[in-house]
């Protein structure tokens, strides 16, 4: 039986992690009001952090996509609601924050289903999941600075 490879369980994982950044700047910027977004962040990383676990590549894919499909769901209503504080406070740099949270999950699943399928499958979807990653923790590093100084 072939097991995923490691990439694949970390590509899998990385939107979990991209959903845990902005607790801060939310909690701080909605206070209470942020309840409902941070419930439906905890709920992507709930499904993003189910993949890893499954060693069989079949079953890996399977939960992958049904990680995408719960990170659909959940980030649609809780962007909508994100992005029209961020358009409502004229703020792009926040736009794109809570805009590029799903992106970098959803990339990150795509990614790790491919790459369940062999070593040398899936090499660039899994360059732009470490790109979206990395943007994502900028701007959601830059933006959490700037609630706190506000």
């Amino acid at each position: 039986m072939d097991a995923v490879p490691l990439s694949a369980r970390w590509l899998s994982g990385l939107g979990g992690v991209a959903f845990l950044l902005p607790v801060i700047a939310i909690t701080d910027g909605f206070g209470t009001a942020g309840v409902f977004l941070y419930a439906a962040g905890l709920l992507c990383v709930v499904a993003c952090a189910v993949p890893p676990f499954f060693r069989d590549p079949k079953r890996f894919r399977v939960a992958c996509a049904a990680a995408g499909m719960v990170v659909a769901a959940a980030s649609i209503p809780s962007g909508l609601v994100g992005i029209l504080f961020a358009v409502a406070i004229e703020s792009r740099p926040l736009y794109l924050a809570f805009l590029a949270l799903p992106v970098t999950a959803i990339a990150g699943l795509i990614a790790a289903f491919q790459r369940a399928r062999g070593r040398d499958c899936g090499r660039r979807a899994a360059v732009v999941a470490w790109l979206c990653a990395a943007a994502t923790a900028v701007g959601w590093s830059a933006v959490s600075l700037w609630a706190l100084s506000v």
